[in-house]
């Protein structure tokens, strides 16, 4: 070992040292090729320290913390190859000194940004050590200021990028580009590095660098090897300017030649760029949209991001990085908690001691900043479109596409089987639901998932585009709770044969349900199949690149013109024969061997449950049902017993509570004839039995008299929550504080309690705060002050938590200036 010093000397603040050559980051002349062996290699090391790394040690990975560099006056042992035991004496470095060095590097932040659309990351803002982010397969741009100008003939330049620990050109973590001297030249292969000058002026030059189209995206460190003439016999002196700052890549929608390639700007200005958007919710009749930051260019949101990516591969960069299927894949893994210590943790009990409900998130920025604050420590709790919220976030925020897809009457399948089973007994004249042992299949009101926009050469033509991901963890997928991605194509065509969990997602869109009775014997007889309850109004906010500017309830027909209703592409019309054949497709390949044609035996009568239009919770609601003879051939049908069973459900179809049962019989009803049916449910009747979402299951069984056939018809229906009502100025100036009041009316006959709020939105700081218990039957409201931090359009979000009202929401547009 040899001690070398490392003295000061302006501007470079270091002196030069030789390093060895099996240092990491140079190779030997030899493996450069031909153009380096007839060259002294004397690999001289020089530059600014790096900036520090982040406040914790999670945050950008232990492999990278290490790398950062001494203070460079400070004295450290440096070991010596056998080929380098000579030091360089002091007087001679004064030589050294003259010959070609970078004064400074300048990644041109502003304009390379702009140019690949990543200016709104506020990280590339920031007044110090801003970032550098750009997409792959584009080139960015960089000025070299030397102590001399470049000579064409005298002088040469190398750069090595390198991501990770270990890095490598034969895993593609290591590059090094030469670059090309001609102004004109263009890359020969968009999956490899290329460099090329550009410009000379002065002591500076500007030089062209592109990323591959299949980069591994996240953060990339760079040294500038430059080479000048030390005699004229031939004789080099290869300098190493190792720069200070990452430059992150991303995926690029905007590239052709990337597999997220997006050719349209309107769709890449809502699913890349729009940082506010709204999630569908409720169910197919009564929808409700709940408002959502996803905030993927708040600052410290990408860094987040891509610690997640890594932590997915071990802590480390991975080839796997660079390829989109199988980052999309590993974010519905790290987007939930059970596996791999993700983000968030999964709680449907209704007791949410310890956490947050998950109600009261109104964004993504939250959360991750509290997992980041706590150091990765998965936050506490989240449900199906808080887990399809992030995952939006950090797609959109990596640069892949990714819209959150809300299925309503949505299927959960946990037997492999593509359909849902319900069996029934008969007590007396009722029939009475019954559970099936070794099977959990459910309806949901509602199940929020995500699409990611992914070209899929793994499988062939035909199967780009859109692929459902899912990071809700539900059923594990090669052990652990991942889902996806599975190309929407596939699902509509019942191929559920296709990668990744197509047979899940398909039974979610499109799975029938097959009413069986038990009979005495223990006999199974189907009493009816329903080929088209599950899949309904399959949602996702229209990609207009603004945020959502309608009403939180929006049946009545507010928000519709924000809503984009995709089931057509997740199935044919239902009924059709190519409906049919999709289910026949996926039955097959499932190996169920049913017939899904047979519908069980002709119904006599039709039995409808009326919709109600957004009934607020704390009021009476009416139940009303039309009951009609719908026999082909003229003939009387009695419904010798009717029962109607109301019980309250959560969103996921279990937890029942009974509300209300109530009978009718001998129900006459001639050719054609239609009667109905009604009764009145009381505030008192239901309000204590009800979960946080006020969803209920209305059941009919009716028995017919002429034919002993029972008839079984289920629909859901929920109660309506107050909206909060957001008061703001017209236009806001960034920088200045304003005002904003918000305020609901309890609908309840009984106090709030354990209240509080959260705001969240895009360019606003988040708040949240303690309120005090409102009254029954009475207003509350709050003034707050908020500042705008960027220019735009901000969506505010607010949502209001309490014991005995939860998911009261509200959101507001405003314009900064």
């Amino acid at each position: 070992m040899y001690r070398r010093t490392y003295y000061e000397r302006d501007p470079y603040r270091t002196n030069y040292t030789r390093r060895s050559y099996d240092d990491s980051d140079i190779r030997p002349y030899s493996s450069y090729g031909n153009r380096y062996r007839n060259s002294t290699f004397n690999p001289l090391y020089y530059g600014y320290s790096r900036r520090p790394d982040y406040s914790y040690p999670w945050e950008r990975d232990h492999e990278l913390r290490t790398r950062r560099e001494e203070n460079r006056t400070e004295t450290r042992e440096v070991t010596i190859d056998e080929r380098d035991e000579e030091l360089r004496e002091p007087e001679k470095d004064e030589e050294v000194n003259k010959k070609f060095h970078v004064n400074k590097v300048d990644l041109n932040i502003k304009s390379n940004t702009e140019d690949h659309h990543t200016d709104k990351y506020m990280c590339t803002k920031r007044k110090k050590d801003p970032d550098l982010v750009i997409r792959r397969g584009q080139s960015f741009k960089m000025t070299i200021t030397f102590d001399r100008p470049y000579n064409n003939e005298q002088n040469e330049i190398l750069f090595t990028f390198k991501t990770g620990k270990s890095s490598r050109p034969s895993n593609k973590t290591q590059a090094q580009i030469i670059m090309n001297e001609n102004t004109s030249s263009r890359s020969k292969d968009k999956k490899e590095w290329f460099s090329k000058l550009v410009d000379k002026k002065e002591n500076s030059i500007d030089v062209e660098v592109t990323p591959p189209c299949n980069c591994i995206i996240g953060e990339w460190r760079f040294t500038i090897q430059t080479e000048s003439k030390l005699k004229d016999d031939g004789d080099k002196l290869i300098l190493m300017y190792k720069h200070n700052e990452d430059v992150i890549i991303l995926l690029n929608p905007w590239c052709p030649d990337d597999q997220v390639f997006m050719g349209t700007e309107q769709l890449l200005d809502e699913y890349i760029l729009n940082e506010s958007g709204a999630i569908w919710s409720g169910n197919y009749r009564q929808m409700g949209v709940k408002p959502w930051n996803f905030g993927q260019f708040r600052d410290g949101i990408l860094d987040t991001c891509l610690h997640l990516i890594r932590k997915a591969y071990n802590n480390t960069v991975d080839p796997a990085m660079s390829d989109p299927v199988k980052l999309a894949r590993a974010i519905t893994r790290m987007v939930n908690a059970p596996d791999d210590n993700g983000v968030l943790v999964g709680n449907w009990s209704g007791d949410y001691s310890g956490g947050t409900p998950p109600m009261k998130w109104v964004g993504s920025v939250a959360i991750l900043e509290e997992y980041t604050k706590n150091q990765g420590t998965p936050v506490q709790f989240g449900q199906c479109w808080v887990f399809s919220g992030l995952t939006t976030t950090v797609c959109r925020a990596i640069g892949l596409p990714a819209r959150s897809v809300t299925n309503f009457a949505s299927a959960h399948d946990t037997d492999g089987s593509t359909c849902i089973d319900k069996a029934f007994v008969r007590k007396g004249e009722d029939l009475e639901k019954v559970d099936i042992a070794g099977s959990s299949d459910s309806i949901w009101n509602f199940h929020v998932w995500n699409e990611a926009w992914i070209s899929r050469p793994d499988l062939g033509k035909g199967y780009d585009g859109w692929q459902v991901i899912d990071a809700t963890p539900q059923e594990l997928s090669s052990g652990v709770y991942q889902c996806g991605p599975a190309p929407v194509t596939a699902i509509k065509k019942g191929e559920i044969g296709r990668p990744f969990d197509a047979p899940f997602i398909f039974a979610e869109v499109n799975a029938d349900i097959v009413h069986w009775e038990i009979l005495p014997n223990d006999s199974w007889v189907i009493i009816k199949t329903d080929s088209n309850d599950v899949g309904k109004n399959i949602s996702t906010k229209k990609p207009d690149g603004r945020p959502y500017n309608g009403e939180a309830s929006v049946w009545r027909g507010y928000g519709e013109k924000y809503r984009l209703d995709v089931t057509s592409e997740y199935k044919y019309p239902e009924g059709s024969l190519e409906e049919r054949l999709a289910v026949q497709n996926a039955d097959n390949e499932a190996k169920g061997g049913r017939d899904v044609f047979a519908t069980g035996d002709t119904m006599d009568i039709s039995v409808e449950i009326e919709e109600k239009d957004g009934v607020l919770v704390g009021n009476d609601f009416e139940v009303e049902l039309k009951l009609k003879n719908i026999k082909k051939k003229k003939a009387l049908r009695t419904v010798k017993h009717l029962q109607v069973v109301i019980d309250s459900v959560k969103y996921t179809g279990d937890g029942r509570r009974n509300v209300i049962k109530k009978s009718f019989d001998d129900i006459r009803l001639d050719f054609g004839e239609e009667k109905t049916v009604k009764f009145t449910v009381k505030t008192d009747e239901y309000l204590d039995k009800m979960y946080e979402l006020f969803g209920m299951e209305i059941m009919a069984y009716a028995h017919i008299k002429e034919t002993e056939n029972c008839y079984v018809k289920t629909d859901d229906f929920r109660l309506r929550r107050p909206d909060i009502t957001i008061e703001v100025p017209s236009k806001v100036k960034v920088g200045n504080p304003f005002k904003v009041k918000l305020s609901f009316k309890n609908p309840l006959p009984k106090p709030l309690t354990k209240c509080s709020y959260l705001i969240e939105g895009n360019g606003i700081e988040n708040k949240a705060n303690s309120a005090s218990d409102v009254p029954a039957k009475s207003e509350w409201s709050t003034m707050e002050e908020l500042v705008a931090e960027t220019e735009g359009e901000i969506q505010i979000n607010c949502s209001f938590d309490c014991e005995e009202l939860r998911d009261i929401i509200g959101m507001v547009s405003v314009k900064a200036e």
